[in-house]
């Protein structure tokens, strides 16, 4: 096999469907991730995007489509400071959230204490996660899985089916990489009071990702917080669930019931685990 037939061979099955990844990068470092996640500068900046009323609609939204009702086991992977993990802990749920991140997952312990919640929250990378047939839903939000090269991806895919009830659902939400490569500018800054977090994004067309060489600027300080982000489409998504013996029940655009489209931002699917 010559060069170029190499690089675009990306997705194959084999074996009984076994799904064959070519890797062109490394899933994003433990590093860079918490670099990233700085949680009095990521949520001073992110602050007004992750408000309760914004909370309570994303939960809404998801409480619809997975069908949660009565009492269930919820997973929220790459909980971050709980926000999810704590709503659906109100509501009378057991949950499980789990983030790699010691910041937020110290605010979140915090945060359920306070609300007198009984919540179980582990400071753990998702992939080395070991579950099994316990939780009716899975939560993934927010281009997490963008964090995760494609064979890592694969592994992922294959924990959250094994950690799903039969007839349980996961809900992932990523950004979509046919509509956010068109959108990527050379810089986008965020001004907050004084303050500016400046974003200085490229695009990999052969690794599929983008580098972030983002800087927060707060209170006089500089912070480098570099990162790279692996970019997914519809189809990739669903080949890899499909290898894990996983099926797309519904695809939106976004988390208002937008029709998907190469235009669309986001792809939030819906996926379930085949009995």
């Amino acid at each position: 096999m010559d060069e170029s037939e190499e690089l675009w061979r990306i997705f194959n099955f084999r074996n009984n469907s076994t799904f064959v990844i070519n890797e062109f990068s490394m899933s994003t470092s433990k590093k860079e991730i918490n670099n990233l996640h700085q949680s009095d500068l990521y949520l001073y900046f992110y602050e007004d995007a992750v408000d309760e009323a914004r909370t309570r609609m994303e939960c809404t939204y998801i409480e619809k489509h997975c069908g949660i009702s009565g009492q269930q086991r919820i997973l929220d992977l790459a909980c971050g400071h709980g926000r999810h993990s704590l709503y659906f802990a109100e509501k009378g749920h057991r949950v499980t959230g789990i983030d790699i991140n010691k910041s937020f997952i110290g605010i979140a312990r915090k945060e359920a204490v306070d609300r007198k919640l009984d919540v179980e929250f582990l400071e753990q990378d998702i992939l080395e996660m070991d579950q099994e047939n316990g939780f009716d839903t899975i939560l993934l939000l927010f281009n997490s899985l963008g964090f995760f090269d494609r064979s890592d991806c694969q592994i992922l895919f294959r924990k959250i089916g094994k950690a799903l009830k039969p007839g349980g659902k996961a809900f992932i939400d990523v950004k979509n990489r046919d509509q956010i490569v068109k959108e990527i500018q050379p810089a986008f800054v965020t001004e907050k009071n004084s303050d500016l977090m400046i974003d200085r994004l490229t695009f990999d067309p052969v690794a599929g990702t983008t580098t972030n060489k983002r800087i927060y600027f707060k209170d006089g300080r500089r912070f480098d917080a570099p990162f790279t982000m692996h970019m997914y489409h519809y189809t990739e998504l669903a080949l890899m669930a499909e290898a894990c013996d996983l099926k797309v029940d519904k695809v939106f655009g976004g988390w208002r019931d937008e029709e998907f489209g190469s235009e669309s931002r986001r792809i939030v699917l819906v996926i379930s685990r085949k009995s």
